[in-house]
């Protein structure tokens, strides 16, 4: 136990120093990708080169060679892989039980990363139709626990992944769920880059980690575990009948049905939380001018970030509360986890304003099959080399096959920035 203990300890400092730092570099870092367009660092009075949010009678202006613009996406997306892939890490050997209250933890921590973000803006003004976006994201995952528990985390994660790829891509690529279509300069890349990626998603299905459970010693409840009705003292460190899941009285092909389901519902959710914001920005802009001076810097997205996570937040808030009502005010609240959960939501925050950066400066059509796939890589290497969870000779095959599938794809997607193929 004092073993585990210890190495939980050492995992949490190692990524709160990684978190800080992060936090610390990110605005330096996007200054002095500005500055390369702006040597003498003006963001109040600045002209906007045509991104892909510019646009004319509702589609892209087709600009293909806007290459600070294009890096500056790309390095957005690839923070973003980097953190999505690593941001449970300092909870891994944490117990979080049924998962309600940990969600609720990651989300406050996601909230006040958007604070900081909200003062380092000036204070932008708040958009109630971005919290939408967030109430979207924050009801997709709390399915994710109830998910795993019926059909695994194998399945559950390519079938909501392969939902939220799909519907953020073709949000932005078709123009539909009230976003504008952001067509990329090569339909033909892009394409396919998608179709990689869905390919390299399914290659992971067959990747089987070979983690262990935390030890039930060390899982503490507070409310649900010190007293009953009578007064007297049960549950003390470990899980009883109470801690049964109401997902194990189902039937297994009830069961199966309402998991692939709810993993559809929750991609879907996914996919689209990020069009109220794109929304609003796009009727921003078609207003605008493209040569118009406006105000607006390199990190005009950021300007959403704060109400959207507000939406996340209030709406965990809400599934918390309903959740402890359902429990009769006995939630189950596991303390060990509230500064891991902390820390996991921060870094959380700092990939998901890196998507948003990404977003706006490639598009969703771009972003999107490309940070919803890099992850995966990230997540898998921890899990070889670091945790020593993934072996066997099968195993190591179907990663290559994914790890290749997954590169060609975003190779592809990426180049259909960049180059026009005509199709």
């Amino acid at each position: 136990m004092g073993r585990v203990e210890r190495r939980s300890r050492s995992s949490l400092s190692v990524w709160f120093a990684v978190g800080i730092v992060a936090l610390a570099l990110c605005w330096p870092a996007q200054a002095a990708i500005a500055s390369w367009e702006d040597p003498e660092m003006k963001y109040v009075e600045t002209t906007v080169e045509p991104t892909p949010l510019h646009r004319q009678n509702g589609t892209s202006t087709g600009q293909c060679d806007q290459k600070s613009s294009t890096w500056l996406g790309f390095v957005c997306a690839a923070v973003a892989i980097l953190f999505f892939g690593t941001n449970y890490i300092p909870v891994k050997e944490i117990d979080t039980g049924d998962g309600m209250f940990f969600q609720w933890i990651v989300c406050m921590g996601i909230w006040l990363s958007g604070l900081v973000i909200h003062v380092a803006k000036g204070f932008p003004s708040f958009q109630p139709l971005a919290m939408v976006g967030g109430a979207l994201w924050a009801t997709g995952n709390i399915t994710v626990v109830p998910i795993v528990k019926m059909i695994g985390l194998g399945m559950g994660l390519l079938v909501w992944g392969m939902a939220n790829l799909v519907f953020g891509w073709a949000s932005a690529r078709f123009g539909i769920l009230g976003v504008s279509e952001e067509a990329p300069c090569s339909n033909l890349l892009n394409s396919l880059g998608v179709t990689f990626c869905v390919l390299g998603l399914v290659a992971y299905f067959f990747v089987k980690s070979e983690g262990k459970r935390s030890d039930p010693s060390e899982t503490t409840h507070l409310l649900s575990s010190k007293f009953s009705s009578s007064g007297s003292i049960q549950n003390m460190g470990g899980l009883g009948e109470d801690d049964q899941s109401w997902t194990d009285k189902l039937s297994p092909g009830v069961k199966r049905a309402l998991a692939y389901s709810m993993a559809l519902v929750a991609g879907a959710l996914y996919g689209v939380n990020f069009n109220p914001v794109t929304h609003l920005q796009q009727t921003e802009m078609a207003g605008n001018d493209p040569n118009v001076t406006i105000n607006h810097g390199d990190t005009w997205a950021l300007d959403y970030v704060f109400s959207h996570w507000c939406g996340i937040l209030l709406t965990s808030t809400v599934y918390f509360l309903l959740y402890s009502a359902v429990m009769r005010s006995r939630p189950r609240i596991y303390p060990r986890a509230v500064l891991p959960g902390i820390l996991s939501g921060v870094m959380w925050a700092i990939a998901d304003a890196s998507w948003f950066i990404a977003n706006e400066r490639l598009s969703q059509a771009i972003a999107y099959p490309i940070i919803t796939t890099g992850p995966g890589i990230i997540a898998a290497l921890i899990g070889i080399f670091y945790y020593k969870e993934i072996r066997g000779r099968k195993n190591f095959i179907f990663f290559s096959i994914a790890f290749l599938l997954t590169v060609v794809g975003v190779l592809f997607t990426s180049f259909s920035k960049m180059y026009n193929t005509k199709l």
